[in-house]
C-alpha cells in the first residue's frame, strides 16, 4: 500500500510541475468535446469559404471523433514523455494552443 502512495505522490507532484502547460491542453480537449457534443457548421470553419466545401453532420462528427482520439492520444504521449524528455512534453502540450488558433481561425 505504501508503494502505491510513493507512487501517486510522485506523479502528482510530476503533474504539478507541468500545470501551466497541462491545462490549455484541457481546455483545448474541452473544446473539442463541446465540438462533438453540440455539433454546428459554425464550428467547422475551416473550409467553409471553399466553393466545394460542403457541411455533412455526419463527417463532422467522425472528424471530431477522429481528432479526439488523435489528441488524447497526444496527451498521452506527452504525459510518458515528462519524467526522460520534458522538452518534448512541453511542446505536446502547447501544441494544443496551436491548434486552437488554427480551428478558431486566428492563425
Amino acid at each position: 500500500m505504501s508503494n502505491v502512495k510513493k507512487i501517486f505522490n510522485e506523479t502528482s507532484k510530476l503533474l504539478w510541475q507541468f500545470k501551466w502547460y497541462i491545462v490549455p491542453y484541457i481546455l483545448f480537449y474541452l473544446h473539442l468535446l463541446m465540438s462533438y457534443f453540440m455539433p454546428s457548421k459554425k464550428n467547422y470553419c475551416i473550409w467553409e469559404n471553399e466553393e466545394w466545401y460542403n457541411f455533412d453532420l455526419r463527417i463532422y462528427v467522425k472528424i471530431t471523433e477522429l481528432m479526439l482520439i488523435i489528441f488524447l492520444l497526444l496527451f498521452l504521449i506527452g504525459t510518458s514523455n515528462m519524467r526522460n524528455h520534458p522538452l518534448i512534453a512541453k511542446c505536446i502540450f502547447l501544441s494544443s494552443l496551436w491548434f486552437l488558433a488554427v480551428f478558431l481561425e486566428i492563425i
